[in-house]
């Protein structure tokens, strides 16, 4: 058994919760050789024992006028914004507004694409007795090989040559 095992389940052993006979072999066996965990287990059960030993604790007659007084004085701190946090927000929009102005002067160069001739849309061209629709380019001249039985041909551009 580690210690971090121990001590997570340390209080289900302290309890008695653990019943298994192999399991709080294990419990024992890691208290005899660990003595950070036996230390940690004396110093539990000395507490235990003497809250079990104290008497009920009364508190002064002024507790609750002094813990309302005192609960007021913390809520008023944590409703005031420390200077720090407005430091740290001046320095994020400081740093924002660098970045900003050095995106600024820093624009990369944009290349523009060459705007292509406008091209008819082709007309569609259906088969008798196909079901089977395909578009014939009419830039292209130069239809090469036999027609495929599904009615396709190979079209070579214009441009490509002859």
């Amino acid at each position: 058994m580690t210690c971090a095992e121990f001590l997570e389940r340390y209080t289900d052993f302290r309890d008695g919760l653990i019943t298994a006979p192999r399991e709080l072999h294990r419990f024992e066996r890691h208290l005899v050789r660990c003595a950070g965990c036996r230390r940690y287990d004396a110093a539990v059960r000395r507490g235990v024992l003497a809250l079990q030993a104290a008497r009920t604790i009364e508190p002064s007659r002024d507790f609750r006028r002094r813990l309302d007084a005192r609960l007021e004085r913390e809520r008023r701190a944590a409703r005031e914004v420390p200077a720090s946090a407005g430091v740290a927000v001046a320095l994020v929009v400081a740093a924002a507004l660098a970045m900003l102005a050095l995106e600024g002067v820093r624009r990369p160069d944009v290349a523009h694409a060459p705007v292509l001739p406008p091209v008819p849309f082709p007309n569609p061209v259906v088969q008798a007795g196909v079901p089977f629709v395909s578009f014939r380019d009419p830039r292209a001249s130069v239809f090469a090989g036999p027609e495929a039985p599904d009615g396709s041909v190979l079209v070579e551009p214009a441009s490509a040559g002859r």
